[in-house]
């Protein structure tokens, strides 16, 4: 399968770690040390982002780039099962399937 460095995938996958972690852009862009405009332009597919954003994304937030890079999860964190299957998906199921879980996991949450 053909690993795809789009812009705009890498835009998305921004974006979808903001929403989990219940963040606004402005929350997140200060915990980044970008601007609210730039994170933006990011999560839209406008335009990348340098090495050192990537570095302060993954630092700040404890996460490996594998994700945001390639929408698959780091080595450790693929003793999951579900997350196994999840990265056996194309790119496109993989989104479809994440959202389907949010969903599920936000119905959780209300029911608690």
């Amino acid at each position: 399968m053909k690993e795809d460095l789009s812009v705009e995938l890498m835009g998305k996958r921004v974006r979808r770690i903001r929403e989990q972690l219940d963040l606004t852009r402005e929350q997140f862009a200060e915990q980044v040390g970008i601007s609210p405009q730039f994170l933006a332009e990011i999560e839209n597919g406008k335009k990348g982002m340098s090495a050192d954003t990537l570095f302060k994304i993954c630092t700040r937030f404890d996460l490996s780039a594998d994700y945001i890079l390639l929408g698959k999860s780091s080595a450790s964190q693929l003793s999951n099962p579900i997350q196994r299957a999840l990265d056996s998906f194309s790119p496109s199921y993989r989104e479809m399937t994440e959202e389907i879980i949010r969903a599920i996991e936000k119905m959780a949450d209300k029911d608690k």
